[in-house]
C-alpha cells in the first residue's frame, strides 16, 4: 500500500515531465507528392485496360481455337 506522501510525490514527478508528441505519418509535400503518384498510376493503369480492351475488339480476337 502507498502511503499519501509517496502518491503526491509520484504525481508531481510525473506532471513535471512533458510527454513527447511524435508525428505518424507523411505530412507536407510528401503527401501531396504521393497522393499525386497514386493518382497518376490509376490513371495508367485505365488507360492501359482501356487501350487492351481496344486492341482486341479491332483485332477480333475470340477464345473459341480454330480447328483444320
Amino acid at each position: 500500500m502507498m502511503t499519501q506522501e509517496q502518491c503526491t510525490h509520484r504525481n508531481n514527478v510525473q506532471s513535471s515531465e512533458k510527454p513527447q508528441v511524435y508525428k505518424v505519418g507523411i505530412y507536407g509535400w510528401r503527401k501531396r507528392c504521393l497522393y499525386f503518384f497514386v493518382l497518376l498510376l490509376m490513371i495508367l493503369i485505365l488507360i492501359n485496360l482501356a487501350l487492351t480492351i481496344w486492341i482486341l475488339k479491332v483485332m477480333n480476337f475470340t477464345i473459341i481455337a480454330v480447328q483444320s
